[in-house]
């Protein structure tokens, strides 16, 4: 790879627009269409079609940025998890759930609200019906974490960020993290998915290695996911 050409202006700009597709492509979330048309009174056979398509949908928007990512990335996936790297991913989690603690606690005592918009819209998906809830949990649990360090991390910080910038590219992942799954103007609800893509994008730095960073968002979605159905059920 040519790094002068790598990082020329017109290069740059190319994969500024290819991120901010990426990031759009998230942002309008086409998967939950079929979540959507999906209802108690649908017939077996569109069950059967709503829920394929669901997969499908899933897959091309991991596919699209993968090929992206690994376009114009500069790490490589195929590399494994360590022991030190689960240690990393345990502290990350438990110090994340910790500030989300706090300001979940912050968000009650100034604006009263104890559950962000984006996280009513995953109940409200979660409480259609019971394949929607099975769907949902292949979606929270495996593609988004999959999809969306794909984007956030791995393309964002490699294909926009040179090597030689550790915290900015952090900072910028978390926040644009951040403001993709908040869909409120509770400021505090902004800060706690902001610092989870901060604890992401600071494994990946660390690291090197996206599997880090996607273990660490599936835990975290996982668990989220088992104190949602516990709630529903």
């Amino acid at each position: 790879m040519n790094e002068s050409n790598f990082w020329s202006f017109d290069k740059l700009f190319d994969r500024i627009v290819i991120f901010i597709l990426l990031f759009l492509m998230i942002l309008f979330g086409p998967q939950f269409i079929p979540i959507f048309a999906l209802s108690d009174q649908s017939s077996i056979y569109m069950k059967i079609i709503l829920s394929i398509l669901f997969f499908i949908i899933y897959f091309l928007m991991i596919w699209v940025a993968y090929i992206s990512y690994k376009k114009h990335g500069q790490n490589s996936i195929k590399q494994p998890i360590t022991k030190s790297n689960w240690k990393m991913i345990i502290i990350a989690y438990v110090l994340s759930h910790l500030i989300e603690g706090l300001l979940s606690f912050l968000s009650t005592m100034f604006y009263h609200q104890s559950t962000s918009g984006n996280q009513q819209n995953l109940q409200d998906m979660f409480s259609t019906n019971n394949l929607t809830v099975i769907l949902m949990l292949f979606g929270i649990i495996i593609f988004s974490p999959i999809l969306e360090e794909l984007v956030f991390r791995g393309y964002l910080m490699d294909a926009l960020f040179a090597p030689k910038f550790k915290w900015l590219p952090i900072i910028v992942s978390g926040v644009l993290f951040g403001l993709a799954h908040n869909t409120s103007l509770n400021i505090f609800f902004f800060l706690i998915y902001a610092q989870i893509g901060f604890f992401l994008a600071y494994l990946y730095k660390q690291t090197n290695n996206l599997k880090v960073s996607i273990a660490l968002h599936m835990l975290n979605n996982l668990i989220s996911a088992i104190i949602m159905v516990k709630m529903l059920f």
